[in-house]
């Protein structure tokens, strides 16, 4: 708001020189203009009091810096209040004990039901667990659920996020007078996060004018600069930042908005004195096209994307998948060995919360996790060594964790509605992402055990997709017999375009005709060739992968093939494995210091005298996702 004040001095002084008003004139003119123009027109909610307090007196000090002079009975108009909060009424709840109080309340109340503004500026706050949880709060957001005008279809969305509230006032604010702008520094996210594709088309069908500056930084991410130096955000914060400039014209009727697009990148300097010199008007900017089905605000390589939406989505081929599980607290959930959390788990449910604490070094409770929980989740019918169950923690590095298949307790999100059919039988599952933050597409692995929320990328959320479901033990009544979660429709086009001749009316028929692990053998191929990556790799960025339809028997059979033999690799249940390319060399006891890499050994000491002789540089370079396996 002091920026604000001082673009509106600035302006008006020129206005009244222009207009041929002395220099002497201007103070008078000020002093007249501020408490009829400025004052009554500019307001702010703020919700803490501290900054409350500091607001009122940086306003006092700017407009006293112009000359200003306020008069006894005006007031900056800055409330203390919840600005995703409507009015409420507060009769009597203040009055007593608080009277300056109970007239803040009354004060912003009316504001609030019926002052219009033409203006919303503000650096909300991020939260993706928002505390704001009331039911208005909540409800806000509802409008971003939909696209198309039919439902996102979500298992998670992550549009209760303070800032996403935040957006969803201004636009409503906006929308409230004929024409007006909003403008917001938030997080990034919301430009390219394919859970916002409804947001950004509710965005886009408000206003007809729309210029995003994408200030990057996000170190989650491993954002760099194009020139391969740093790229720093503008704030103390992990989390990329862009501003938002959206504009509603009166009477503008339903033309397509106009959205231009600049990107920064650099050290925080260099923004800085890039911000304080431009407009958005004046900022390299690039003009994009924003279309069904996600209206990115981004740059988008639109070529092969016709061709790529033909494909069949991954998710609506094999309906039951989830993110992997989420263990929340590493230091206690996970283990090296079977030894290690059993004994764990048995002495966790000794220990008092506090002690807890203190010796699995666990942090302050979280949402759906909390230490009580997880010990009364143990305790129910345990300890119970069959509990014990292997898990991909990350590519190739399998590890142990406890998991009773409850909806809450000792693992944070243990997902069982998927995972059950990966625990206790034979089974293979799919991991991929919906996202890719970091480089490119990379990211597809397979495992036969649980999953772990991040197994093949740290940076995005990772989904596993079973092969197999098998029967709840509850409905055996039902089916005692596996199925393949890939769709009956799919397989009969797939049955259809590869031209195998067979029944295609029940399941087992489907199954026989075309087997479920030739046709994941041949999913598998697709994910992982070279040319599909780099040909599809704008869209790959965006949502799961889509796979084509193969119109070739012998195509399908030597990919199917191709796949299979991947699987098996990547399981490591491939004849030859126990062939090892390398040896250990170094005598005496090896402790594992520092990892480096040269003259075709691995090094896992710092004198580098123990390692393994024999890794090439490609195998030594090899990457799933972000991650170096060998490393």
């Amino acid at each position: 708001l002091v920026e604000v004040i001082d673009v509106i001095y600035k302006t008006m002084t020129g206005k009244w020189r222009k207009a041929g008003h002395m220099d002497l004139e201007i103070p008078k003119l000020w002093n007249e203009y501020v408490p009829k123009h400025l004052l009554p027109r500019l307001h702010g909610y703020e919700l803490m009091m501290a900054p409350y307090a500091i607001a009122h007196m940086k306003i006092g000090l700017k407009l006293y810096e112009t000359g200003y002079r306020f008069g006894s009975d005006e007031r900056a108009r800055v409330y203390l209040t919840n600005a995703l909060e409507p009015p409420q009424d507060l009769s009597g709840t203040f009055t007593f004990a608080i009277p300056a109080l109970a007239h803040e309340a009354e004060a912003v109340n009316a504001i609030k039901r019926g002052q219009r503004f033409t203006v919303v500026i503000g650096n909300p706050p991020y939260a993706g667990v928002s505390s704001n949880n009331s039911e208005t709060a909540i409800r806000l957001v509802d409008a971003y659920k939909l696209v198309d005008g039919k439902p996102l279809n979500e298992k998670k969305l992550w549009l209760q996020d303070d800032y996403v509230k935040f957006i969803r006032v201004g636009q409503m604010t906006i929308e409230a007078g004929p024409c007006g702008i909003l403008g917001l520094i938030t997080n990034h996210g919301y430009l390219d996060n394919p859970t916002f594709r409804g947001m950004r088309q509710s965005l886009l069908s408000t206003f007809q004018s729309c210029q995003v500056i994408d200030l990057h930084g996000n170190t989650k991410k491993k954002e760099v600069a194009p020139d391969g130096s740093a790229d720093v955000n503008v704030f103390d914060i992990q989390q990329g930042v862009a501003v938002g400039l959206f504009s509603r014209y009166a009477d503008a009727g339903a033309s397509q908005s106009s959205v231009m697009r600049a990107d920064l990148h650099g050290s925080r300097g260099s923004k800085y004195k890039t911000l304080l010199i431009s407009s958005a008007d004046s900022l390299p900017s690039t003009q994009i096209y924003p279309d069904k089905p996600f209206y990115l605000l981004t740059n988008q390589d639109k070529t092969n994307r016709d061709e790529y939406e033909t494909m069949l989505l991954l998710s609506e081929i094999m309906r039951i998948h989830s993110v992997g599980m989420v263990t929340a607290r590493d230091n206690l959930t996970i283990a090296f060995s079977q030894e290690e959390i059993w004994d764990c788990v048995q002495r966790f449910t000794e220990l008092t919360e506090e002690e807890a604490r203190e010796e699995y070094d666990l942090r302050e409770d979280v949402q759906n996790w909390k230490v009580r929980w997880a010990q009364e989740d143990i305790l129910v019918d345990g300890p119970n060594y069959e509990c014990v169950q292997r898990i991909m923690y990350r590519p190739f590095d399998f590890r142990f964790t406890y998991y009773t298949g409850r909806s809450r307790g000792f693992i944070c999100r243990p997902v069982n509605e998927v995972m059950q059919h990966m625990v206790g039988h034979r089974n293979v599952g799919l991991m991929t992402t919906r996202k890719v933050e970091v480089g490119v597409f990379g990211h597809a692995i397979v495992a036969n055990t649980p999953t772990e929320s991040h197994s093949i990328s740290l940076k995005e959320i990772n989904y596993i997709f079973p092969l197999w479901i098998y029967p709840d033990d509850e409905k055996l009544a039902f089916s005692t017999e596996r199925k393949t979660n890939f769709t009956p429709a799919f397989l009969r086009k797939m049955i259809a375009s590869v031209g195998v001749g067979c029944g295609t009316e029940s399941q087992s028929q489907l199954e026989q005709c075309l087997p479920p692990e030739h046709v994941f053998g041949y999913v598998y191929a697709v994910l992982h060739s070279a040319s599909y990556r780099s040909r599809y790799s704008e869209f790959l960025k965006t949502d799961f992968p889509r796979i084509p339809l193969v119109f070739n028997q012998e195509l399908f059979g030597a990919l199917n093939q191709l796949g299979s033999e991947l699987v098996a690799i990547h399981l490591m249940e491939a004849p030859g494995m126990d062939d090892h390319l390398s040896t250990l060399v170094g005598s005496g006891e090896a402790q594992v210091e520092k990892v480096s890499y040269s003259d075709e050994t691995v090094w896992i000491d710092r004198a580098k005298t123990h390692g393994f002789n024999g890794v090439s540089e490609e195998v030594w370079n090899f990457l799933v996702s972000g991650y170096k396996v060998c490393e």
